[in-house]
């Protein structure tokens, strides 16, 4: 399973909105020159995410985005499910009655256990983390 640059950009974007030291909005172009986006493609995934109520969108001379939920509100889990839709693995995980042999099938629990654990993983980092970690990558400022 590999996870689209939906997800990753997405996250991307709103790591770099959590990161700002103003409350200003931030515009798509802004966002999308910082993290080395396609402008046009983040402009899209911005749009799911204020869908999904990830962030809002400000109107004015220092308009743009902005987040809607504090970050340490945000997991990763919740926002590659807003842009990719269901983490399972396979399709009977989500939906036993898929496959008539969903009962039986000593594979599905192997699938489900990779699920839980893909689904905890993502689950278990927040939006804030990575600002953190991104601020302590950082070099320092003179």
């Amino acid at each position: 399973m590999r996870l689209s640059t939906r997800s990753r950009y997405g996250v991307r974007a709103l790591t770099a909105l959590a990161n700002q030291e103003d409350t200003d909005g931030r515009c798509a172009r802004e966002i999308a020159d910082d993290e080395d986006l396609s402008k046009k493609y983040l402009e899209s995934i911005l749009a799911q995410l204020r869908t999904a109520g990830f962030v809002r969108s400000v109107r004015g001379a220092r308009g743009g985005y902005i987040l809607a939920r504090s970050p340490s509100e945000i997991t990763v889990a919740e926002v590659v499910r807003a842009l990719e839709g269901s983490l399972a693995l396979v399709e009977c995980s989500d939906d036993p009655s898929y496959c008539e042999r969903a009962d039986d099938c000593v594979t599905r629990d192997v699938w489900v256990m990779a699920e839980r654990a893909l689904n905890d993983a993502l689950g278990s980092v927040t939006i804030a983390g990575l600002v953190e970690k991104r601020r302590q990558n950082e070099p320092p400022k003179c």
